[in-house]
C-alpha cells in the first residue's frame, strides 16, 4: 500500500536541485493568469519480493498494476480548487483529496472539502516507496471531510482544521480509526466488538521556518484531539495526539524527524479491551489492530544527486527512512521498521527501488504478523522479516 502523491514532491525536489523545470500536465489558462485548469495524473507498476513464506510475492515476475490516479486543479481569481482521484489494484477505488479554496489575502487562505489533516511531518512521514509505521498509526496522507485555514508567510507555517467526523471507509486511501459495522468486507468477526470512531476532531499544525545560506529548516509541532463515540454504549470517550517535528535541509541532505505520543481512551462495553484500537482503510489491506496508547519516532535522512548529459534521468535520490513505535504496555514488544533505497527522477518517468526490514510491524509478514502492532503474539512476531520493492511510474 503505497501513495503516489510523493510524485509531486519528487518533482518539485527535482527543480530545485537541478534548476530544471519537470513537464507540465495539461493545462488551460486564460491571458492574465487569474484562471486556470489543470489535469494531470500518473500510472504506476508494482513487484516485490517477501521473505516470510506465507507470503505469495516470493519472486520478481511481470509487473502488476499498483494505481491510476487522475490530478484535477483549477482556479478562478482567488477560488482555487484540487483533487486527486485513485484506482487501485484489485478495482478499489479511494480518495486521495477533493476541496476547494479561497484566499483571503497572501498569507491566508481557507480549504473546504475532502481536505489533509495537518499533523507531524506532513502530508507524508517517510522519503520512499514503502510507508512507515506513522503512516499505519493514522500520521500520513490522511483525508477528512472539513475546514482548514492556513496561514504562511516567510517565517510561519500555521495550520487549523476542524473534521466532524472521518472520512468514509470505501474512500479511504490512509488508515483511520473505524467501526467493524463499517469495515465489514475487510474485517474479521473478532473484531466485531470495536465499533468507535472519531467525531469533532481539531488539529494544528504549527511550524517556525528558517531560511539560511545551507537550505530551508522547518521545526513545529502538531496537536489533535476528538470525541471517540461508540455506537454499543452511546457513550464518548476521547483520543489526543501530539507531536514535535522537524524537517531540515543542508545544501543537497534533507533530514526529517518526529516523535509522536497519542492515546485513545474509548467507552468500550464490558469485556471489550481497551488496549487496542481497530484502524482500517477501503480494502487494500484488512483492518488491523493497533495499540491504543503509544509514541512513534521517525528519523528520515535523504541526498539528492544531480546528473547531467544523462538523457532523461536527471536525479538519483539516496534515502534511509527508520520508525520505531513504543507500546504503552511494557509487555508489548516494539514495532521497528527500516527502508533504503533509491528514487531515479526521469520525468515523465520515476523509479522507486525500497529494501524495508523489521519486526513486529503488520506490514512485514501480513496475517503470520497480525498483531505487530499490539501485542506481538503472531507466528511471526519478533522476527525480522524483509521485502524488496520495485515501482515505475508514468507522470502526465
Amino acid at each position: 500500500m503505497r501513495s503516489i502523491s510523493l510524485i509531486g514532491v519528487a518533482v518539485s525536489m527535482l527543480t530545485a536541485a537541478t534548476g530544471v523545470l519537470a513537464e507540465s500536465p495539461l493545462e488551460w489558462t486564460n491571458a492574465d493568469g487569474t484562471e486556470s485548469f489543470q489535469v494531470g495524473g500518473v500510472i504506476r507498476f508494482n513487484q516485490r519480493y517477501e521473505s516470510w513464506p506465507t507470503s505469495t510475492n516470493r519472486g520478481f515476475g511481470k509487473l502488476n498494476f499498483d494505481i491510476f490516479r487522475l490530478d484535477l486543479k483549477g482556479k478562478y481569481h482567488d477560488f482555487y480548487t484540487d483533487s486527486s482521484l485513485l484506482l487501485q489494484n484489485d478495482q478499489y477505488t479511494s480518495i486521495e483529496k477533493a476541496y476547494v479554496g479561497y484566499n483571503i489575502n497572501a498569507k491566508n487562505s481557507v480549504d473546504v472539502g475532502l481536505v489533509y489533516k495537518p499533523f507531524a511531518i506532513y502530508p507524508y512521514p517517510q522519503n520512499g516507496w514503502t510507508y512507515h509505521i506513522p503512516f499505519f498509526l493514522g500520521y500520513g496522507d490522511n483525508i477528512a471531510p472539513g475546514v482548514n485555514w492556513n496561514y504562511n508567510d516567510k517565517d510561519w507555517d500555521i495550520k487549523l482544521g476542524y473534521y466532524p467526523r472521518m472520512l468514509d471507509t470505501n474512500l479511504r486511501y490512509a488508515p483511520e480509526s473505524a467501526k467493524y459495522s463499517d469495515l465489514t468486507e475487510n474485517a474479521f468477526p473478532s473484531q466485531s466488538k470495536y465499533q468507535n470512531e472519531k467525531q469533532n476532531q481539531f488539529n494544528a499544525r504549527i511550524v517556525k521556518k528558517f531560511d539560511t545560506s545551507v537550505g530551508k529548516q522547518e521545526f513545529g509541532v502538531s496537536g489533535a484531539v476528538s470525541q471517540l463515540h461508540n455506537s454499543i454504549t452511546g457513550k464518548n470517550g476521547s483520543y489526543y495526539a501530539a507531536a514535535a517535528h522537524a524537517n531540515t535541509n543542508i545544501n543537497r541532505w534533507n533530514i526529517q524527524g518526529s516523535v509522536i505520543h497519542y492515546k485513545y481512551d474509548a467507552k468500550n462495553p464490558d469485556g471489550v479491551s481497551n488496549d487496542v484500537t481497530l484502524m482500517g482503510t477501503n480494502g487494500i489491506t484488512p483492518a488491523y489492530f493497533i495499540a491504543s496508547e503509544g509514541t512513534v519516532s521517525s528519523l528520515n535522512v535523504a541526498y539528492t544527486l544531480p546528473l547531467k548529459n544523462m538523457g532523461k534521468l536527471k536525479a538519483i535520490k539516496f534515502y534511509d527512512d527508520f520508525s520505531y513505535f513504543d507500546k504503552k504496555r511494557s509487555d508489548w514488544a516494539a514495532s521497528q521498521m527500516n527502508t533504503t533505497g533509491m528514487m531515479f527522477i526521469a520525468s515523465p518517468f520515476l523509479v522507486w527501488v525500497d529494501y524495508t526490514w523489521g519486526k513486529n510491524a503488520n506490514i512485514l509478514g501480513g496475517s503470520s504478523n497480525s498483531t505487530g502492532f499490539t501485542s506481538a503474539t503472531s507466528v511471526n512476531s519478533n522476527k525480522w522479516l524483509y521485502r524488496v520493492n520495485l515501482n515505475i511510474g508514468f507522470k502526465f
